[in-house]
Order: structure tokens, then C-alpha cells, then sequence
């Protein structure tokens, strides 16, 4: 298409009024925006599960390493860790949950159901972070509210309508 012929469609699609444009616009909007903000959404919810899951990694690190045990770490000082190590996320504190336990060894299962049937959440918080060369998984769980509520992105939602974001490690700790 030549440049003349172009300005000459586009001078005609601006004369016209007949209100097609309009139209077709209104039938196609509400998809478009449905698919726009669907695509934020799990963008969103993405980047805060894996913002959430290195964060938990860092701080799994100074167990590992014996810094926990050295310094008496309670679990709000590994909760204050791993939201010091997790950006963007505002109620960090008051919603993270957190569970530390040691294993008898790798093989035995670690991980707990953090939902119940009726959707809510079910997590027994602790702190046992062993001694060395023991078996440790961390647990961290942290409650998201969806940023546009048109549909659910997950089957396993809370009561309220929010996502169960979640992360885990299992380490063997260095002998300290």
C-alpha cells in the first residue's frame, strides 16, 4: 500500500459516521480488557510466588549454615529475614507463615496440607531448626490477595477468595 493511498483510508475512516467503529469497539472490549487484565493477573501472581520462593532459599541459608542456631533465631527473626528478602509485598509480617522441622531423614515426607476442606488455612507454625547435619525443611506460606477479582486463576483458594502462595525447601545442615 502506497503512502497516498494510505492517508486517503485513513481521511475516509475519519469522515465516517455511521458508527461501526463504535460498535465493533463495544463487542470487543469487554474480552480484550477480560484478557488484559487475566495476563497482569497471572503475571503478578507469578512473580510473587517466585519472589517468594528465592526469598525463602536466602533465608533457608542461614539455617544451613548454622548462623540460626549461632544467633538464637527465633521465627520472627527468620519471618523478618525472608520478608527482608521479598519485594513488593507489603503485609509481609503479618501474614507470613512459617514451618521449620527437622526430619529423622530425606525420605520422610516433610510437607504438611497447608488447606483444610472447608479453605482455610491449616499451617502449624514452628521453628526447628536442628543441629548439624540434620534433615530441614522450610515451609513458607503467604496468604495474596488477587489484584482484579473477575474470575479464579486456582481451584485451592482461601474462604476469602485469596491464593495460598507457598515455598519449600529441604536441606541437610552443615555440621555446626
Amino acid at each position: 500500500m502506497t503512502r497516498r493511498k494510505g492517508f486517503t483510508l485513513l481521511r475516509r475512516l475519519l469522515r465516517d459516521r455511521s458508527g461501526v467503529a463504535a460498535i465493533e469497539f463495544a463487542l470487543l472490549a469487554l474480552p480484550l480488557f477480560m484478557i488484559i487484565f487475566g495476563i497482569l493477573e497471572c503475571a503478578a501472581m507469578f512473580f510473587i510466588d517466585s519472589a517468594l520462593d528465592a526469598a525463602v532459599h536466602k533465608a533457608a541459608r542461614i539455617i544451613r549454615t548454622g548462623k540460626a542456631a549461632e544467633g538464637n533465631m527465633t521465627i520472627t527473626g527468620f519471618k523478618t529475614e525472608v520478608c527482608g528478602n521479598l519485594l513488593y509485598v507489603l503485609d509481609c509480617g503479618e501474614k507470613l507463615l512459617v514451618a521449620v522441622d527437622t526430619l529423622t531423614d530425606s525420605s520422610s515426607p516433610g510437607a504438611m496440607k497447608a488447606l483444610n476442606s472447608s479453605g482455610a488455612v491449616s499451617i502449624t507454625e514452628g521453628f526447628e531448626i536442628g543441629k548439624g547435619s540434620d534433615y530441614v525443611m522450610v515451609q513458607a506460606f503467604l496468604p495474596w490477595k488477587p489484584i482484579v477479582s473477575l474470575y479464579s486463576l486456582s481451584s485451592s483458594t482461601l474462604a476469602d477468595g485469596s491464593y495460598l502462595m507457598g515455598a519449600s525447601v529441604l536441606l541437610r545442615n552443615e555440621p555446626f
